[in-house]
């Protein structure tokens, strides 16, 4: 099945019943070449964007319609608003593929997040999954009885652990600006 949405443009002076001709006209078209329509919509008189045939404002009718066989069903409805008078501007467009297009990106979507999910858990389940215990720990075997280990004395600092800045001296403890002497030789 195709589907098919067709916007035309009526001249702003066009009478009523000009009008009312014009949308039978095309829709009359469209049943007897074996196509449904699925819906007439009357927009009103709008202002163009450009010019066209020196009128700045127009009538907008929008009929969305569908086909089952007639493939050239499209082409016959715009060679006959072409001929029409009152109809100044139309265009149709084949939505049915953009359907099937946005229909087989929404199922890739849809397959990709399946795998994700399959693979990685949600963050509710990871959060109400418990914590996996720890490993003991096991003793170094180079390590110290508890009982040589003195509580009251004082830990001494190993000589590494002397900051670098105190084991050098001090290069000068004059400012910058009086370590140079001026420019002009005072």
């Amino acid at each position: 099945m195709r589907i098919y949405e067709t916007i035309f443009i009526v001249k702003p002076d066009a009478p009523e019943e000009e009008l009312d001709a014009s949308i039978d006209q095309v829709t009359s078209t469209i049943t007897t070449g074996g196509g449904t329509i699925n819906n007439v919509d009357r927009w009103g008189k709008r202002r163009l964007a450009y010019p066209v045939q020196r009128y700045l404002e127009g009538y907008y009718v929008f009929i969305n319609y569908s086909v089952e066989e007639n493939a050239g069903l499209a082409k016959e409805v715009e060679r006959r608003m072409k001929v029409a008078d009152p109809i100044i501007k139309f265009m149709t467009v084949r939505i049915d593929q953009e359907l099937k297009r946005l229909d087989k990106m929404r199922q890739k979507r849809e397959k990709r997040a399946s795998k994700k999910r399959s693979r990685e858990p949600s963050f509710a389940e990871r959060k109400a999954r418990p914590a996996e215990p720890a490993a003991p720990a096991k003793p170094a075997a180079s390590a110290k009885p508890a009982a040589s280990v003195k509580p009251d004395a004082p830990a001494k600092p190993a000589a590494s652990a002397k900051p670098a800045a105190a084991t050098k001296p001090a290069e000068s403890a004059k400012p910058a600006a009086a370590a140079k002497p001026d420019a002009e030789g005072k």
